[in-house]
């Protein structure tokens, strides 16, 4: 019994992470649509595409490193859902991780850490309808925009 629950578990696990990584691949477009007021759109959804302001409040949902381990999942899920990502008007942004804080700056496709004043190590990212995926080439991270009951959580929190 116990061998179909962890054979359970890898297939779950596994379907987590094909579920990221599709939703990575599915949102990257190599067109250059700075020119464009709008992106393509579909039946079901539309495509934000960088010409649209990501700026907002997001809570971490999901992260897949590459070449992590079954046991480093695992090990990773409980803080993984942890975490809040602030992007703001001035082109700054800033995760907030159980009060500890890391500092960005970010443009129409790349985050930077605050300390690359020259912009040259920047992770890429992708806005779809409220989702923002961030890849740094080791590690895809996902953000979902926060609802407004969450938003309001959130700023009382942070009033404490």
């Amino acid at each position: 019994m116990n061998d179909r629950k962890a054979i359970a578990k890898t297939i779950i696990h596994a379907a987590i992470i094909m579920a990221i990584l599709s939703c990575l691949f599915c949102g990257c477009n190599n067109k250059d649509n700075s020119d464009k007021k709008h992106s393509d759109t579909s039946s079901q959804t539309e495509y934000v595409g960088q010409d649209k302001e990501a700026v907002g409040y997001y809570k971490r949902i999901a992260i897949a490193k590459n070449g992590e381990t079954f046991e480093e999942m695992k090990e990773s899920l409980d803080i993984m859902k942890k975490g809040y990502l602030v992007l703001k008007d001035d082109g700054t942004a800033f995760f907030d991780l159980d009060g500890e804080i890391t500092e960005y700056t970010f443009d129409k496709q790349n985050f930077y850490l605050i300390n690359d004043s020259e912009k040259t190590n920047g992770s890429p990212y992708t806005y779809i309808g409220g989702r923002l995926v961030v890849n740094d080439g080791t590690t895809v991270t996902q953000y979902l925009r926060l609802t407004d009951e969450e938003l309001e959580s959130y700023l009382a929190l942070k009033k404490e």
